[in-house]
């Protein structure tokens, strides 16, 4: 069956000591407002910052001058300035007034800015108006609670933290790589908006929005300019500092980054002078361990039927592929390998000793699950990009956005290819403060284009593992550590990462593995992502680790009950399958099989709607939930095991109705579902699943803190309460009083008990559901509480884009399901009218 479309005194420490010391944060005590509602209190906080605005002119001016005597590269003239706001009523963007250029916004109210106003003489008129309480600005500077002097807060806050503990250690003459990113933010005004202005004509409205409209293309024209101007001088400081450029220039809509060489000496002079900088990592060379533990065993004949030519693609970025591989070779799309690997542009074969890397993860797309048949029929071509070497590591000549960037033009440019699969993440935990480069570019591409990708959430190693066992950390307490979340880039918002669970269990007189089936894998990175994003979305199989039951020093080892089956490759010998690997890597492309099969099943439908089915279709073990644990259930399943049947097809006791459109800021829409009577006659009692799923994707940028500060907009979901009618809760809408709840105790007037919600303290403590560019939620209701019309309404919100007509693409999936078959939904729901209305808000 086919889907249905449907505070205290202000103080500041002062600096430390050491002007590079590692780890050690500038503190601010904040002033409250009513302490500077006291006349002296005001005095005195405008003349700290006043005195404080002459300091840093004045050692600017002295820094300048000596530059040029001793002869470093020039820098632009602007003036580097961390000031603290009030986070709850400071706009970011209001610095323009202070003739401050916002750089990027940081944690806990932090902004860095540069001016190019030398003087500072705009910043230091709008304290002189909160002093003597003068014009429309006279408030203004409360808000901003301090300007940090000095220039310990550039190490401090540009620096990785990994950087940041070896600034010391950093030798002039040394040559170290990394990658940076400097800001070019460009300010569009508000979208015109009507106001309280009753006599104005629509021409006249229509006017103000003509002339919005040139604003924002001149801006678009300026931030060209900017970016190409602050490119090319960074390029030359960088030359004259000896150094180079190593990747391209890879744009953000607010800022670009790239990956130089440069010594210890010019590193520094960048981190402490340079005023648009806003970000440096050291280079991390993504070595991808690979836990395998070889197991010789003779191959059976097959018959290998290979798919058909409108089958759809998937792109493999990994260590290579073995294309000649007996399981691989009639789905492998040779003509268009490509490596990547300096040196080695000739290789495409997977060169990682013990069976290889790439071939075990393009295996895992067309064999989810070994061994098979004697006839197998396959319905997906792989492309093989070779990205790793034959240490299965990444070399520093590879910039991963600008990689990303120029696979996905290549592959979907000339193949159409939709679907990615890179099973690469970085060594450690993701970035917390703002969305990485890597992951943003995943971001980026996947707005631009209809592609999907599809990341691990990387692994924990043995050594890591071990330390937290012997010293005292319970497996699965340690998944949940800090230390334990997700790689980078597995928090871009628009892919799909895939956590690892158990496939099987082990136990004998000495050994042990860590989890039953379907608990959480023993490596397994958990979440939450990026601002308290759900991450991981799904998990799948990847296998688990074994433990010595006994002993101070206990060991960790593999076994052959707690691996998966994967291909392999036999370059090196060996056999063409082998139950030997565990890791994230291999979970992940079995994901990749679904997403293709979906897309072969729906060639005409757009990836959003793929993404929308696959986590519809995803449900927690049953045998491992813990509902007094939700919240760690989430970190470690997201939406849980995703399940092809569910998300291909309906059945008699399940239907699923789904829809495609673009929605704007301020806008609804609407879809009611009419229920039929059958359904929810009150003498019934039958236990109805309602899920929704809803996914989207808007314009990202890097500058700012907060998922709705990266995306241009963004969209959620509501639901009707019971009983409640359309044009009810059309109203509701319009009103934006989503979540209000009727104080009588009318049954028919509750609100449907959703488990996630949209509110920190409603369904799961600390998550909002519209917190995430992929929004699921589900609740069992008893038939006979069910009504007549059951509506979902969309609504688009504005994010930092101030354009109200630009489009969010969104896909929608509403299912209801009799979880103990004990009445028929398909066709009772099929032939009722599905009714859309679109509003405006």
């Amino acid at each position: 069956m086919a889907f249905d479309h449907l505070s205290l005194p202000h103080r500041i420490t002062g600096l430390y000591n050491s002007p590079y010391g590692p780890g050690k944060r500038t503190v601010v005590v904040n002033p409250s407002q009513e302490t500077l509602d006291n006349i002296q209190n005001r005095k005195e906080h405008a003349e700290i910052l006043d005195e404080k605005t002459s300091i840093i002119t004045g050692d600017w001016k002295v820094d300048f001058d000596l530059r040029n005597e001793q002869g470093l590269p020039s820098i632009p003239e602007s003036i580097p300035l961390f000031l603290q706001v009030d986070p709850k009523i400071f706009n970011p963007d209001s610095l323009r007034s202070f003739g401050i250029e916002i750089i990027s916004e940081e944690d806990d109210g932090f902004l860095i800015g540069a001016s190019a106003d030398l003087n500072l003489s705009t910043l230091k008129d709008k304290i002189d108006k909160f002093l003597n309480e003068d014009g429309k600005f006279k408030n203004t500077a409360s808000k901003l609670w301090d300007i940090v002097t000095g220039k310990q807060w550039r190490v401090e806050h540009i620096l990785s933290k990994s950087l940041l503990k070896k600034w010391d250690e950093i030798d002039d003459a040394e040559i170290i790589v990394v990658d940076i990113a400097i800001a070019c933010y460009i300010h569009v005004p508000a979208y015109p908006s009507r106001g309280n202005e009753e006599e104005i004509t629509e021409e006249q409205f229509e006017e103000k929005v003509s002339r919005w409209e040139a604003k924002k293309q001149k801006a678009e024209l300026d931030w060209g300019e900017v970016s190409f101007k602050r490119q090319d001088e960074l390029e030359k400081f960088i030359n004259e500092h000896q150094g180079k450029l190593i990747s391209s220039y890879v744009d953000s809509a607010d800022s670009f980054s790239c990956r130089i060489e440069v010594s210890g000496l010019g590193l520094k002079d960048l981190v402490l002078n340079y005023p648009y900088l806003f970000e440096v990592e050291e280079y991390d060379n993504l070595k991808q361990s690979i836990s395998v533990d070889e197991e010789l065993k003779e191959h059976a004949e097959l018959e290998i039927i290979g798919p058909e030519y409108e089958d759809p693609n998937v792109c493999v970025i990994d260590s290579g592929i073995q294309e000649n591989h007996i399981l691989l070779e009639k789905a492998i799309d040779n003509n268009h390998s490509i490596s990547y690997v300096k040196g080695e542009e000739h290789i495409v074969s997977d060169l990682v000793s013990g069976g290889g890397h790439g071939t075990r993860v393009a295996g895992a797309v067309l064999y989810p699950n070994l061994p098979i048949a004697i006839s197998v029929k396959l319905n997906a071509w792989i492309q093989n990009v070779r990205v790793l070497d034959k240490n299965n590591t990444m070399q520093s000549s590879l910039y991963p956005p600008d990689l990303i960037k120029d696979i996905i033009e290549h592959y979907n440019d000339n193949y159409n290819t939709r679907i990615f699969n890179m099973s690469i993440t970085s060594n450690s935990g993701h970035i917390t403060t703002r969305m990485s480069k890597w992951a943003e570019s995943i971001d980026r591409e996947t707005w631009k284009r209809d592609i999907i990708f599809v990341i691990p959430t990387g692994n924990l190693k043995k050594n890591q593992i071990s330390n937290y066992v012997n010293n005292g950390t319970n497996y699965a307490d340690y998944l949940l550590l800090r230390k334990s979340r997700i790689s980078n880039p597995s928090q871009s918002l628009f892919s799909l990462t895939v956590g690892s669970i158990c496939n099987g269990e082990y136990e004998d007189i000495d050994l042990k593995s860590f989890g039953e089936i379907d608990f959480p894998s023993s490596f397994s990175r958990s979440g939450l992502g990026i601002w308290d994003s759900i991450k991981p979305e799904l998990v799948e199989y990847g296998g688990d680790y074994v433990v010595e039951k006994n002993g101070a020093n206990k060991l960790i080892f593999q076994n052959k009950d707690t691996s998966v089956h994967l291909v392999r490759s036999t370059l090196n010998g060996g056999p063409a399958t082998s139950i030997d690997g565990v890791g994230t890597s291999f979970s992940a492309p079995k994901v990749s099989g679904i997403l293709a099969e979906l897309q072969r099943l729906f060639p005409e439908e757009s990836t959003l709607l793929y993404k929308a089915l696959i986590i519809q279709s995803a449900r927690w073990p049953n045998k491992v939930f813990n509902q007094e644990a939700r919240l760690n259930f989430l970190r470690l399943y997201g939406y849980g095991f995703p399940n092809l049947e569910r998300a291909s097809t309906n059945n008699d006791f399940r239907v699923t109705l789904v829809n495609s459109l673009n929605i704007t800021p301020k806008e609804a829409d609407i879809f009611e579902v009419k229920l039929p009577e059958s359904m929810r006659r009150v003498g019934d009692s039958f236990d109805i699943l309602v899920e929704v799923t809803l996914t989207f994707k808007a314009i990202p940028r890097r500058t700012r803190v907060g998922f709705r500060s990266y995306l241009s907009g963004w969209v959620d979901w509501h639901s009707s309460k019971f009983g409640e009618s359309i044009e009810a809760f059309e109203q509701r809408l319009v009103s934006g009083d989503y979540n209000n709840v009727d104080e009588e105790d009318d049954i028919n007037q509750e609100k449907i008990p959703w488990v996630i919600q949209s509110r920190a303290n409603g369904g799961i403590n600390d998550v909002k559901l519209n917190n995430n560019a992929i929004q699921k939620d589900w609740a069992i209701i008893k038939s006979n509480k069910l009504t007549e019309s059951f509506c979902i309404g969309v609504v688009g919100h504005s994010g930092w884009d101030r354009d109200l007509k630009s489009e969010m693409p969104y896909s929608i999936a509403v299912s209801f399901e009799a979880i103990n078959k004990d009445v028929q939904l398909y066709n009772k729901i099929r032939i009722e009218n599905t009714i859309e209305v679109k509003i405006e808000v």
